[in-house]
C-alpha cells in the first residue's frame, strides 16, 4: 500500500471523536425529509487557492481573448471564497445571476481541450470518471469518459465575458485531493440502535458545517433510501440560516418542525448533528428554533462503530476458536468440525454462526446440540449472518436468488437486482445489518455493489438498488467489510493477487499485493484485515504491508 497507516489512523481518530460525543449521553422520531429545501442562499464553499504550486486566481486581465478568459475562469473556480466572487468577474451580469457553481463538481483527469466554433462559442472537453453532486455525494466509474461543456461569450465594456455556461464547476484531480475532504453524515437504522455512516465530500472552510447540516436534512444517499435508514428530523425540516460556529460550539437554527417533536426525538436530532459535525472542529451542538435554544435532555446513546475481537478466528483440524489458544466457542466449535466447514461467519454475541459445510449452508447454535442444514442448493458460496441472527446464502450461479433463514428455521427469498448471467463470489452483510456487499463476475466486467436492506422489524424483506463501487478489472476472488463505510476486494490480475479498499460514497483506496491469497476477512478497522493463502498461511495488514502471523489454518472465519 502507498500509505496504509494514514487511512487507518484517520478512521480511528474519527471513531474516537464520535465515541466521545456519544458518551455525553446524547441519542427520535421517524421521517426522512422528502421535500423542502434549506432556507438559505447558495452555500458558500471554502476559500482556497488550488493545489500547491497552482496559480492564484486573479481578476480578468484587460484585453484578454476568449480563450484566455475561459482558461482563467477555470482557474478561478478553484477559489469559492465569497460565493466564487473572483470567478463571477468573468461572467456577464445575466450569467452571473443564473450560474449555480454549487450544483455539481466535475473532476477532470489530465489536461482539458478547447475548441473555437464558427458561432463564436467555445467547447471545453475534459476526461473524467468522477463527480460530486449538490449534496456532496461522490460517484466514480472505473474508466475515463469525455464530457463536453459549451461556453458563449459577449463583450462588456469592450472586454470578453462568458455569457452562457452550465451550472457547476470543473476542477482537476489535484484540486479535489487538496481541497475536498470526506465528511460523514449519520442516520439511524430503523430500530434506532445504530448510527449508519453516509459519506459525503465538501470543501474545507468556514461554511463546511452549513453544507453538512444542509445535506443531513436532505436525507440519505440512494443506497440507503426506501427505509434502509431513518432520520430523527421530521419531514420538511429546514435550516433557517447558516450554522454559527463559536468556540467549537455550532448553533443550528431549524424551522418550527423541530420544536414540536418529543424530547426523545429532539435528543436523536442532536445525536445526528453531533456525530455528523464531529470531524469539522465541532465539539458541541446547540439547536435553536427562531433563535430560541431548545432545551434538549440527554438520552441513551446509539452505537456508531461495532468492535469485534481483534484476534484471528480460525479452524485448525477439529478445533475452532480465536488464535492462538483456539478455546472452544460453546457448542459451535464442535458443530464447525461436524459439518466439515470450509467457511464460517460467527455472530457478534458468539451464540450462533453460519457455515458452509458438506451438503450446504448450516446454522450453528450454542443453544442446539447439532447444526441445522438451512440451504442444500448446489454451488453455494460462503454464507453470512446478520446482527439479528438471519443466515444469508446464495448459489454462485444465481446471485439474484438470495435465501434468508431465521433462528426458527423459516426461510424467505430476497431478490437482488443484479444480472442473472453473472456469478457471485462474495456476499456479506454489514455489521449494522443495513447493507449487503456483493462481488460479481459478469460477462463484461467485475462489479462490486452495495445494496441496502429493507426490514420489517428485524426481518429482511427486500433489497434496494445496487450501488456500484469503481472496482478494478481484476478477476474477483473475495470481498469483505473493512468497517462501517468501507469494503475491501480481493482480486487477481495475471499472477498478482491484490487487495483494494473502497470507501462507500468515496474514492478507491490503497492496493497491495498479498501473494496467493484465496479468502479475506475484515474486522472493525482496516488494520484488522486478514487473508489466508492457498497453503493455509494467515497474513495480516500492517503499516509496512501484509505480514506473516505464524498462524496456519484450514479456515479463516469472519466475525459479524
Amino acid at each position: 500500500m502507498s500509505d496504509p497507516t494514514r487511512r487507518v489512523r484517520g478512521r480511528l481518530a474519527r471513531a474516537v471523536a464520535v465515541t466521545v460525543l456519544l458518551s455525553l449521553g446524547l441519542a427520535g422520531c421517524v421521517g426522512i425529509p422528502k421535500s423542502g429545501g434549506v432556507n438559505v442562499g447558495p452555500p458558500v464553499l471554502s476559500a482556497n487557492n488550488g493545489p500547491p504550486g497552482a496559480d492564484i486566481p486573479v481578476s480578468p486581465p484587460t484585453g484578454a481573448t476568449k480563450d484566455e478568459i475561459l482558461t482563467d475562469f477555470m482557474q478561478a473556480v478553484v477559489s469559492p471564497e465569497n460565493d466564487y466572487s473572483i470567478a463571477r468577474q468573468y461572467l456577464t451580469q445575466g450569467a452571473d445571476h443564473s450560474w449555480d457553481p454549487t450544483k455539481s463538481v466535475l473532476i477532470r483527469e489530465g489536461s482539458p481541450d478547447t475548441e473555437s466554433l464558427p458561432t463564436g462559442s467555445m467547447l471545453y472537453t475534459v476526461q473524467t470518471k468522477a463527480a460530486i453532486d449538490v449534496d456532496g455525494i461522490y460517484s466514480e466509474q472505473n474508466f475515463d469518459s469525455s464530457q463536453v461543456l459549451s461556453f458563449s461569450f459577449k463583450k462588456v465594456d469592450k472586454q470578453w465575458r462568458i455569457s452562457s455556461l452550465a451550472d457547476g464547476i470543473v476542477i482537476s484531480r489535484d484540486s479535489f485531493n487538496n481541497d475536498f475532504h470526506e465528511q460523514t453524515l449519520y442516520f439511524f437504522d430503523p430500530t434506532f440502535r445504530y448510527l449508519i455512516p453516509d459519506v459525503r465530500w465538501f470543501p474545507t472552510g468556514s461554511t463546511v458545517q452549513t453544507r453538512v447540516v444542509s445535506a443531513l436534512l436532505g436525507g440519505p444517499s440512494e443506497t440507503m433510501q426506501g427505509g434502509v435508514v431513518v432520520s430523527a428530523f421530521p419531514e420538511g425540516t429546514k435550516l433557517q440560516k447558516v450554522v454559527d460556529l463559536r468556540s467549537s460550539t455550532a448553533t443550528v437554527d431549524l424551522s418550527t418542525d423541530a420544536a414540536g417533536q418529543k424530547p426523545l426525538a429532539q435528543s436523536r436530532m442532536l445525536t445526528q448533528l453531533q456525530t455528523s459535525l464531529s470531524s469539522t472542529s465541532v465539539t458541541n451542538v446547540s439547536i435553536s428554533v427562531g433563535g430560541a435554544p431548545l432545551q434538549i435532555p440527554q438520552a441513551a446513546p446509539a452505537t456508531v462503530a461495532l468492535a469485534v475481537d481483534p484476534a484471528a478466528l480460525v479452524r485448525q483440524g477439529k478445533k475452532f476458536g480465536f488464535a492462538p489458544r483456539l478455546d472452544s466457542i460453546g457448542k459451535i466449535s464442535a458443530q464447525v468440525a461436524a459439518v466439515d466447514a470450509s467457511a464460517v461467519t460467527l455472530s457478534r454475541d458468539q451464540s450462533s454462526a453460519a457455515a458452509l459445510g458438506k451438503g450446504g449452508v448450516y446454522l450453528l447454535s450454542d443453544a442446539a446440540s447439532g447444526a441445522r442444514l438451512v440451504d442444500s442448493r448446489n454451488g453455494l458460496i460462503a454464507p453470512s449472518i446478520d446482527p439479528f441472527g438471519y443466515v444469508w446464502s446464495v448459489p454462485t450461479n444465481d446471485p439474484s436468488n438470495i435465501r434468508v433463514t431465521g433462528a426458527n428455521g423459516k426461510s424467505l427469498s430476497v431478490a437482488a437486482a443484479v444480472p442473472r448471467n453473472s456469478k457471485v463470489v462474495a456476499l456479506q452483510v454489514s455489521h449494522d445489518g443495513t447493507r449487503v456487499l456483493m462481488y460479481l463476475k459478469t460477462t463484461s466486467a467485475p462489479r462490486l455493489v452495495i445494496i441496502g436492506v429493507v426490514r420489517r422489524g428485524d426481518v429482511p424483506t427486500s433489497l434496494g438498488v445496487p450501488i456500484d463501487l469503481p472496482v478494478s478489472s481484476a478477476v474477483p476472488i473475495d470481498a469483505t467489510w473493512v468497517d462501517a463505510d468501507s469494503v475491501a476486494a480481493l482480486g487477481r490480475s495475471g499472477d498478482a493477487v491484490t487487495v483494494t479498499t473502497y470507501t462507500i460514497g468515496g474514492t478507491a483506496g490503497d492496493s497491495s499485493t498479498t501473494g496467493d491469497a484465496v479468502h479475506i476477512v475484515g474486522g472493525s478497522r482496516e488494520d484488522q484485515l486478514r487473508v489466508i493463502t492457498s497453503t493455509g498461511e494467515v497474513l495480516q495488514l500492517a503499516s509496512s504491508g501484509w505480514q506473516e502471523t505464524s498462524i496456519s489454518a484450514s479456515v479463516l472465519a469472519t466475525q459479524q
